[in-house]
C-alpha cells in the first residue's frame, strides 16, 4: 500500500511540475513564444508572493507607476527575457505569462537570476 502511494505521488508530481522546478534556462510553461533549438529559449521563474493566494502585478513598464497588464497567481511560472532597474530603484524583469507580455518585480520571482 505504501509503495503504491509513493509511486502515485511521484507520478503525479512529474505530471504537474515542469522539468526544472524553480528556475533554469529552458522554455517556461507560460512562454508562448519560446521555440527550443531556434534561439528562442528564455529562462523562467516561479512567482513567489508573501501569501499563498497572493498575486503579482504584471505592468506595462519597469515600475509601479505603470499600468497593470494582468495579475499572476502565486506559484505560476513566467518566462523572463531581460531586466532593468526602474525609477523606483527596484529591478524588474520583462516577462511573458500566458501569451501576455509585461514587467514583473524581480523580488517576487523565486531564484531570481539577476
Amino acid at each position: 500500500m505504501l509503495k503504491t502511494l509513493i509511486t502515485s505521488a511521484i507520478l503525479l508530481s512529474l505530471a504537474v511540475l515542469p522539468s526544472q522546478a524553480q528556475f533554469g534556462p529552458a522554455c517556461g510553461p507560460s512562454d508562448g513564444n519560446c521555440r527550443p533549438g531556434t534561439g528562442g529559449e528564455n529562462p523562467y521563474g516561479r512567482v513567489c508572493t508573501n501569501q499563498r493566494n497572493g498575486r503579482l502585478s504584471m505592468r506595462t513598464g519597469p515600475g509601479q507607476n505603470y499600468s497593470k497588464v494582468t495579475e499572476i497567481p502565486n506559484g505560476n511560472y513566467v518566462a523572463l527575457s531581460q531586466g532593468e532597474y526602474g525609477p523606483d530603484g527596484i529591478y524588474w524583469w520583462r516577462a511573458n505569462y500566458n501569451g501576455r507580455g509585461g514587467w514583473v518585480r524581480s523580488d517576487f520571482v523565486c531564484n531570481d537570476p539577476q
